[in-house]
């Protein structure tokens, strides 16, 4: 790790509030990075925090501008909105992992290609299946 990416990761926890937050980053940045060179996946994604949607906000939220969980398409020439959703339905589809993420304070999931702009959001109270609890 060089000095550059401990401080970015030190003041990532430090406004995310946790470490924890910057562990599931690295966990699925080196996850991502296995799946594209061993070919299993097309794609080669980084994730990062970023801005939530604010309307998508719920009582574990962190403040709006860190509550945003990004996956960033880097490879994204000939993205298309359907290989977004494809990996939105991958990521959602895991409540446990859900509920995680907003134990951690994020309530938006945001997947965009890095150079295309395309881009969709979702919210992740939506995935969580908490219909009985106060979750709004």
């Amino acid at each position: 790790m060089n000095l550059k990416t401990f401080f970015s990761n030190l003041i990532n926890s430090l406004l995310g509030g946790s470490f924890e937050r910057m562990r599931v980053i690295n966990q699925m940045n080196m996850a991502f990075k296995e799946y594209f060179t061993c070919g299993e996946f097309s794609r080669l994604c980084k994730v990062s925090i970023s801005q939530g949607n604010s309307a998508y906000a719920h009582e574990m939220s962190s403040l709006w501008f860190r509550s945003g969980f990004k996956i960033s398409i880097e490879n994204d020439s000939r993205l298309q909105e359907s290989e977004i959703s494809e990996l939105a339905h991958y990521v959602t589809a895991n409540e446990s992992f859900i509920r995680q993420l907003m134990a951690m304070g994020f309530d938006t999931l945001v997947i965009k290609g890095k150079t295309t702009g395309i881009s969709q959001t979702f919210a992740l109270k939506k995935f969580a299946n908490l219909k009985q609890y106060f979750i709004g």
